[in-house]
């Protein structure tokens, strides 16, 4: 089910032999200080998407990534990327060598080359798969998710037939050159998507038709009764908003008897089991607490921040981000909302849940399983959570002590 956030809604051992991207200085793979000793080919090897880089990393750092990627059901070559062990480009480098491909850098790649429409090719971002005409034929761009990598690189496994030829990329780059390609595109469907598929969850402006003369009749009508009888229509509305306090508290009591089950907490849950999380922050003009935001969370993250705030992207690369960490840059298309922000950043990410997070948030380290937990005993009606908040600077003034007394 695809959601949607909705106009005011609140739902590198250097020297790698050479080895080079498109012609570009070779990538530093972070050096050990342990002296690097081949791998014997008699210890059997159930990651083959690694075969490739195994003589570039220590054989502890190989056998450690393997443990990790037999335990959580991903591929080694992510647990080399998220380690910092590796970057991404070298690993795709030296497996599109392995494979008898390529490499592909998409920055000088022109739209005209993609035969998708833009909202295809949005959602190729998310596939991972971009189909490119080169010389009057068609060749498919690959950025390995999940297991693709494991797939590619199995001699047993051969590629099919209607993705030959292919060459690799990074999901990165791949998203770099949908962003850039798709920018009113993507503003569009961040800012009108809703209104147009689904109307009635929209908040946006509508269009001014009989209503709207019909809510300035009765204006016009309660502002003459007030001249004529302010005893009585202070009376009538006193009476009109306890009825709809009444109603909004009955309803509220009502709900009660119609809820689900309770949600039961799972306490042991298999790593192996557990989903891919993506995690959307919208940021504007938060350099100073983005540091604090970026240390409390290691996942799928997306930052979405405006085109013009230079100061949070400054704030952003000097931390120094990791491989699971990613800057959108919102399109100057549209108002400069977090719904906007966050419907930018949702065909990007690869996860099955999907969690928001404000610059000031610290969330506690168990909550996404405890999310997750909560999904699978909720039933198939519970789409979305909202987390208890802790308010702990009630010291900077009387708008953070009223939210912590709410």
């Amino acid at each position: 089910m695809a959601l949607r956030f909705g106009e005011g809604t609140a739902v590198r051992r250097t020297g790698t032999d050479g080895l080079t991207v498109d012609g570009r200085p070779p990538v530093a793979v972070r050096p050990s200080r342990r002296p690097v000793r081949p791998v014997s080919r008699q210890v059997p090897n159930t990651c083959r998407e690694i075969d490739c880089v195994r003589h570039l990393l220590p054989r502890q750092v190989i056998a450690a990534a393997e443990r990790r990627a037999q335990r959580i059901g991903l591929g080694a070559e992510r647990v080399l990327i998220c380690a910092d062990a590796l970057t991404e480009e070298v690993y795709l480098a030296a497996l599109a060598a392995s494979l008898g491909t390529a490499y592909e850098a998409l920055d000088r790649v022109p739209r005209a080359a993609c035969p998708l429409s833009d909202q295809e090719l949005i959602q190729a971002a998310a596939a991972g798969l971009l189909p490119l005409r080169r010389d009057g034929r068609l060749i498919w761009i690959v950025a390995p998710q999940g297991l693709t990598a494991r797939r590619l690189a199995d001699p047993r496994l051969s590629p099919p037939k209607w993705l030959l030829p292919f060459r690799l990329t990074s999901s990165k780059e791949l998203q770099r050159f949908v962003a850039r390609h798709t920018k009113r595109a993507l503003g569009e469907r961040a800012t009108r998507g809703l209104r147009i598929a689904l109307p009635l969850f929209s908040n946006a402006p509508r269009k001014k038709g009989w209503r709207s003369w019909v809510a300035v009749g009765l204006i016009v009508l309660a502002d003459i009764f007030f001249w004529a009888e302010p005893g009585t229509t202070f009376g009538l509305f006193g009476a009109l908003l306890c009825v709809i306090f009444l109603a909004t508290a009955t309803l509220r009591l009502w709900s009660t008897f119609f809820t689900e089950k309770k949600p039961r907490r799972l306490r042991a849950t298999d790593d192996r089991t557990l989903p891919i999380y993506s995690i959307i922050c919208a940021l504007s003009r938060e350099a100073a607490v983005v540091e604090d935001l970026v240390i409390a969370i290691r996942l799928d993250v997306k930052f979405v921040i405006e085109a013009d705030d230079e100061e949070t992207r400054q704030a952003l690369a000097s931390l120094e981000l990791g491989a699971s960490f990613e800057i959108v840059t919102a399109p100057a298309f549209g108002p400069r909302t977090k719904p906007k922000a966050l419907n930018i950043a949702l065909p990007l990410v690869r996860g099955a849940f999907t969690v928001v997070y404000d610059a000031e948030d610290k969330p506690e380290p168990d909550q996404l399983r405890r999310a997750v937990a909560a999904f699978y005993g909720g039933g198939r009606r519970l789409a979305c959570l909202q987390a208890a908040l802790t308010i702990d600077n009630t010291a900077d003034g009387w708008l953070t002590r009223g939210i912590m007394a709410q």
